[in-house]
């Protein structure tokens, strides 16, 4: 990073975060025979988010060799969805699905304390891609595996791992994630196409002519495929008005 006169700038996904931080602060508490409760200290989910925060940069740092100034932007989902209008199942199974005690307090309290970034009607891994795809001298900073879609410095904090993404690399992920769906998100991918069968056919040809092909073998439409792919999409620079503030829907 010799030369590079940028602070660092770590793009922390927020929703995760806060969500695991405050699942681990959850207690139960027997009061007495058949009467449980579920308690939350507000006060312990924001000391251990912070330490949690230190620890992450601590090893970015380490392991980028960096120690220059650096800047730690949070990134929250917004509250409208834009995929949910292209597919209104998109992330149904979560309806009725709470959220961790003290979720709510903990976000605000963080949208207080820290410099946070969020956009109408995108998610937060949308604002950590394009925020990526942007800028230099970033590393963005997760636990979730489809950031391999993003081309640039990524740091899986569940797994400890590090990886310097390429466009082409992501470009790939991206056409892999469009075969296999994703259960989490409620999207299905391509049916009767798992890890395996998406492989194969991707390793002969890395192509959107490809996964054409394997929607076309199940009798579906290139457009259902392109359905799924603008869904599985994490955005990217080029797939975002700024100044309408409206999403560049995906074109192969």
């Amino acid at each position: 990073m010799k030369g590079n006169t940028e602070p660092l700038t770590l793009l922390f996904d927020a929703d995760m975060l806060v969500f695991e931080t405050t699942s681990i602060c959850e207690k139960e508490i027997e009061w007495e025979e058949d009467l449980w409760t579920l308690h939350s200290d507000t006060g312990e989910a924001k000391t251990l988010l912070d330490d949690r925060v230190q620890n992450i940069v601590d090893k970015v740092l380490n392991l980028t060799k960096y120690a220059g100034p650096y800047e730690i932007l949070m990134c929250f989902t917004d509250d409208t969805n834009f995929r949910k209008k292209l597919l209104p199942t998109y992330k149904a199974n979560r309806i009725g699905k709470r959220k961790p005690l003290a979720y709510g307090a903990v976000k605000e309290w963080v949208k207080e304390n820290y410099t946070t970034y969020q956009r109408p009607s995108l998610e937060a891994d949308d604002c950590i891609g394009i925020l990526a795809t942007l800028k230099q001298n970033i590393v963005i900073i997760s636990g979730d595996k489809d950031f391999n879609s993003v081309p640039g410095r990524f740091f899986n904090y569940r797994k400890g791992d590090f990886t310097d993404i390429t466009e082409a690399e992501a470009d790939y992920w991206h056409l892999y994630q469009t075969l296999v769906g994703d259960a989490a998100d409620n999207y299905k991918g391509c049916p009767g196409v798992g890890p395996v069968a998406a492989e194969k056919a991707l390793a002969k040809d890395s192509s959107w002519e490809t996964v054409v092909a394997q929607y076309t073998k199940k009798g579906l439409t290139a457009e259902d495929a392109l359905l799924q792919a603008r869904v599985a999409r994490i955005l990217r620079k080029s797939d975002y008005n700024f100044k309408t503030k409206e999403v560049n829907l995906w074109e192969p």
